[in-house]
């Protein structure tokens, strides 16, 4: 699905429409990258039996407070609540039609967990990308980095209501196999780039808003067996790029919809 945003009109296009206030405008030959989003990946989640051992004690009531005892004689001793993270992938393929080159310098994304039921969460966060010869700029999270005035372009002020801590970005990688960074990555003139950001849903709300599966699988972890948690989500956000003296360039991406199932033997992040 293409998020692309129209090309710029020369005698059209005010300062807001780029996400940044600036005098005069975009120049007429530039224009916003095509952004397609291209799906998401799981990346690290816990394990079935990890899951059932970190609710079963709260859940699952037994007589004289044995619950804790019999939990762990089911699935193991109770996780500490830092190895529940669930990391993901968020794809995208950048296409730059400027003959000159685009550093994509920020981008905000916001995820809501069970979007269509009573216990939704919503998340956001904001990270600023810096050029490795660059060494002033400060790079991770930005509130500041990710504002627009223009309507259709998400801003950071938009998710007021979103839990700080749920979504942690990473970093970007430019291609399969990279370790997530905080290096901008460029998009060359006239060219394509595979970009992959890396995402997390931290434990401290997710356990949280995860506890009513639990909650709904009573049954199955009396029994000794480990549920399956399914996690419906709903992304989206923006994109800026750096356009050097024209400023910022503001595309934005999703909504998309999908679930995280989580897998029975957990999955953990490639080396």
């Amino acid at each position: 699905m293409m998020f692309g945003v129209a090309a710029l009109a020369a005698a059209g296009l005010s300062c807001a429409q780029l996400g940044l206030p600036m005098p005069g405008g975009l120049p007429a030959n530039i224009q916003p990258p095509a952004l397609t989003f291209q799906g998401v990946t799981l990346a690290r989640a816990p394990a079935a039996p990890q899951l059932a051992a970190y609710y079963c004690p709260d859940v699952v009531s037994a007589p004289l407070g044995s619950a804790g005892m019999i939990c762990q004689g089911l699935f193991g001793a109770r996780p500490a609540p830092a190895a529940m993270a669930v990391d993901f992938d968020a794809h995208f393929k950048v296409s730059n039609p400027n003959q000159i080159p685009l550093p994509l310098s920020s981008l905000l994304a916001a995820v809501t967990v069970f979007p269509a039921a009573s216990n939704q969460r919503l998340g956001a966060a904001c990270v600023t990308f810096c050029a490795p010869d660059n060494p002033a700029c400060a790079a991770g999270s930005d509130p500041n980095a990710c504002q627009a005035s223009a309507r259709d372009i998400h801003s950071l002020s938009d998710y007021a209501a979103a839990a700080a801590p749920l979504l942690v970005v990473a970093g970007l990688s430019g291609s399969a196999g990279q370790v997530p960074s905080l290096l901008a990555p460029k998009v060359a003139a006239g060219g394509d780039l595979d970009v992959v950001a890396r995402m997390s849903l931290q434990p401290s709300e997710l356990l949280a808003v995860m506890r009513q599966l639990a909650q709904q699988s009573v049954d199955e972890l009396k029994r000794g067996h480990a549920p399956t948690f399914v996690i419906p989500y709903r992304l989206e956000g923006t994109v800026w790029f750096d356009a050097g003296a024209a400023g910022r360039v503001a595309v934005p991406w999703g909504p998309t919809e999908g679930t995280f199932t989580l897998p029975v033997q957990g999955l953990v992040p490639a080396t």
